[in-house]
C-alpha cells in the first residue's frame, strides 16, 4: 500500500513539473506561432562585418576603362640592316581598349590603380558605383616597377568621392580576413572573401623589384587588377595586382597576389608630385649592400683563371662609402680590364675584388638571385655572404639598409 501511494505521489509531482514547463515556454513555441525572421539577427557576426564594410566603403571602388588610338607602326630593324627598310611595310596596330579596378584615396579625386592597367592609355575614364557616366581621369604619376599608378578624376560633384582608409600592412597575419572589390571581367563592383593565405617573398622577384606580397585566397580575376583588398575595419591592406594559375592562364585558381599598401604609400608622395619613378630610383630606396656587381660568367675563361675568380657568383665592381657592405669589410675591384663584346661593344670589368657565391646559403649566379636573398629578409634582419677573395673563401654578415 504505501509504494502504491509513493507511485501516486511520483506521478503526481511529475504531472506538476510538466505543466510548469509548459508554462513556462515562450508564447509563440506554446500557441505554436513562428517568430518573424530578422535578417540582422540571422546574419552572422562575420557576415555582418563585410557587409557592413562593402556598404560603408564600396563606393570608394571605381571601374578605369582606358583607349588608344590606331597606331601606324614601322618595323624596328636591328643595325646594319636600316638599307633593308623598304622590303618591310609598315602596318597598322589596332585601336586598344582595356578595363580594371581603382579606388579613391582623399577628396581631391585621387585614385589608386595598377601602372599596367593604365599603361599606354591615350584616354582614360573612371565610373562610380551604380553611376553609369564615365568621367575623364588624368595620369598623374607612377612607379612602373612596383606597377603602381596614381589618377586624377575630375567630377563636377565632390560628393562622388568616397576615400577608403589605407591600412598598415607591417601588421598583417596570415588569417585575417581579406577582401576583393574590383570589377572582373568588366563585372562591375564584384565582391569576394577570403584570408591573408600568406605574406610572402615575391614569387616574381626575378622580374620585379616588389620585394613582398599578400596572397590570398579571395577571388581575383582579370579586371580586378589595381582594386584594393580590405581588411575587417576596412582599411585598403593591398591593391590586387596578380593572379597564379598552373594551367597558365589569367583566371582565378585560388591564389592571388596584392602590393602591400606600406610600399605604395612610400612612393605616394613622388606620385603626386607628377614623378614617374625608374628602376634605379626604386631600387636606391630599398634596403641594400650597397655594391656594385658584374656576374662571373661574363668574364672569359682565361681572365678568371688569372685573377682566380670562381665560375659563378657576383664580381664586387664597387663598394659605395658608408654602405653596410663597406662597413662589414667588403673588398671592390683594384683594377679594371676592358672586353669587347660579339656586337663590338667595350665592356669595363673589374679584377681583384670579393666574389659573392652564396647568400645566406643559397647559391648566387646573378643579380637576381641576390635580390630575392635580400627581399625575404625582415627589417633589421642580417645577411650571411660567402665570398670568395684572392681564391680563398671568406664569410661576411651584413645589414643591409637604404643607402642614399
Amino acid at each position: 500500500m504505501s509504494i502504491r501511494k509513493s507511485l501516486i505521489g511520483l506521478a503526481g509531482v511529475v504531472v506538476l513539473l510538466a505543466l510548469a514547463l509548459t508554462w513556462n515556454l515562450p508564447a509563440a513555441r506554446a500557441t505554436g506561432a513562428v517568430e518573424p525572421f530578422d535578417p540582422p539577427r540571422a546574419l552572422l557576426e562575420n557576415e555582418r562585418n563585410t557587409v557592413e564594410i562593402v556598404e560603408t566603403f564600396g563606393d570608394g571602388v571605381v571601374y578605369v576603362s582606358v583607349a588608344s588610338a590606331a597606331k601606324v607602326v614601322r618595323p624596328n630593324l636591328p643595325p646594319g640592316f636600316e638599307d633593308f627598310a623598304p622590303f618591310f611595310a609598315p602596318y597598322v596596330q589596332p585601336p586598344k581598349r582595356g578595363t580594371g579596378s581603382g579606388f579613391v584615396i582623399d577628396e581631391e579625386g585621387y585614385i589608386l590603380t595598377n601602372f599596367h592597367v593604365v599603361e599606354g592609355a591615350e584616354e582614360i575614364h573612371v565610373k562610380f558605383h551604380e553611376d553609369p557616366e564615365p568621367y575623364p581621369a588624368k595620369l598623374v604619376g607612377s612607379v612602373p616597377p612596383l606597377d603602381l599608378a596614381l589618377l586624377k578624376v575630375s567630377v563636377p560633384d565632390k560628393g562622388k568621392l568616397h576615400p577608403i582608409p589605407l591600412g598598415d600592412s607591417d601588421r598583417l597575419k596570415v588569417g585575417q580576413k581579406a577582401i576583393a572589390i574590383g570589377n572582373p571581367f568588366g563585372l562591375e563592383f564584384t565582391v569576394t572573401e577570403g584570408i591573408v593565405s600568406a605574406i610572402r617573398t615575391n614569387p616574381g622577384a626575378e622580374n620585379s623589384l616588389i620585394p613582398r606580397l599578400i596572397q590570398t585566397d579571395a577571388a581575383i580575376n582579370p579586371g580586378n587588377s589595381g582594386g584594393p583588398l580590405l581588411n575587417s575595419r576596412g582599411e585598403v591592406i593591398g591593391i590586387n595586382a596578380a593572379i597564379i594559375n598552373p594551367n597558365g592562364i589569367p583566371q582565378f585558381a585560388g591564389i592571388g597576389f596584392a602590393i602591400p599598401i606600406n610600399l605604395v604609400k612610400r612612393y605616394l608622395p613622388d606620385m603626386r608630385a607628377g614623378k614617374t619613378v625608374s628602376a634605379e630610383e626604386v631600387v636606391k630606396n630599398n634596403p641594400r649592400l650597397g655594391v656594385t656587381v658584374m656576374p662571373a660568367q661574363i668574364y672569359p675563361e682565361r681572365v678568371r683563371e688569372r685573377y682566380r675568380i670562381p665560375d659563378h657568383g657576383l664580381v664586387v665592381q664597387e663598394v659605395e662609402k658608408n654602405s653596410p657592405a663597406a662597413e662589414a669589410g667588403l673588398k671592390g675591384a683594384e683594377n679594371f680590364i676592358y672586353l669587347q663584346t660579339p656586337s663590338g661593344d667595350v665592356i669595363e670589368l673589374g679584377v681583384g675584388g670579393d666574389v659573392i657565391v652564396e647568400a645566406n646559403g643559397r647559391p648566387i649566379y646573378d643579380i637576381t638571385d641576390l635580390r630575392s636573398v635580400l627581399f625575404g629578409l625582415e627589417p633589421g634582419e642580417k645577411v650571411t655572404l660567402k665570398v670568395v677573395r684572392s681564391g680563398k673563401e671568406r664569410t661576411f654578415e651584413v645589414v643591409p639598409r637604404v643607402v642614399k
